[in-house]
């Protein structure tokens, strides 16, 4: 027979020598045929040593253990065996089958490590409790959103149809002055009464800007009084 000759590759020790050597030569784990893979381990060892390699110790304990299981096996069996008969490679080959459960448990999580090494995850922040002394903002997304398209169809259509590019008309400031001077000796207004509707688009929308600024500071809150109009009330 032609002997398997064995690269010198780095194994982690004796059965992932014998498990290799298994795969190589398409052996049965069941049913290990001792004098081939006994070969096969001595002649692994034999290339170590004439490369002048350090065998360890476990190499050669397992080179022993092999060397005994290949004795036990050359014995006759006895005629009928009895329920005492133990098999001299069951030892063997329940450790090689856990070592090779190990192994493809190990690349299993080899593989799940190296999915999670593309995620990416973000610290807990911590954030602080809010101010109660801050004032609540009594209106949602969707109301805000309402607001704006009731204010953008009661903007007066008489303007001109075409687009004219220019510089601001009504500038934040003069949104804030508005607002001041019709809050002037009132804590609250409908949106009716703040806008006729009537107003140039600039100065509608600069209004509307300003005073969602103001609700997003805590200074107005906005309340629905019926399904037409809203109230804005002025908190500071």
């Amino acid at each position: 027979m032609t002997a398997y000759k064995v690269k010198l590759d780095v194994f982690e020790g004796p059965l992932d020598l014998l498990l290799h050597l298994i795969k190589e030569l398409e052996i049965d784990i069941y049913d290990i045929p001792m004098k081939m893979l006994t070969e096969q381990y001595m002649e692994y060892i034999n290339q170590m040593k004439e490369l002048e390699l350090n065998v360890a110790s476990d190499y050669l304990v397992m080179a022993s253990e092999l060397v005994k299981i290949k004795s036990h096996m050359l014995l006759p069996e006895p005629p009928m065996p009895d329920d005492d008969y133990e098999d001299p490679r069951e030892q063997l080959m329940s450790q090689l089958i856990e070592y090779q459960n190990y192994k493809l448990y190990a690349e299993e999580l080899n593989k799940l490590k190296a999915e999670n090494s593309l995620q990416f995850t973000k610290a807990p922040h911590a954030f602080e409790d809010e101010d109660e002394d801050s004032g609540t903002l009594e209106l949602s997304l969707h109301d805000l959103l309402e607001v704006y398209s009731k204010v953008k169809s009661r903007v007066s259509l008489n303007e001109e149809s075409y687009v004219v590019v220019q510089r601001e008309v009504y500038t934040k400031e003069q949104a804030v002055t508005f607002i001041a001077s019709k809050f002037k000796d009132r804590k609250s207004l409908k949106m009716t009464e703040l806008l006729t509707f009537d107003e140039p688009r600039s100065k509608v929308v600069q209004v509307f800007i300003t005073i969602l600024d103001y609700i997003s500071q805590n200074l107005y809150q906005i309340t629905r009084i019926d399904e037409d109009d809203f109230e804005l009330e002025r908190l500071a």
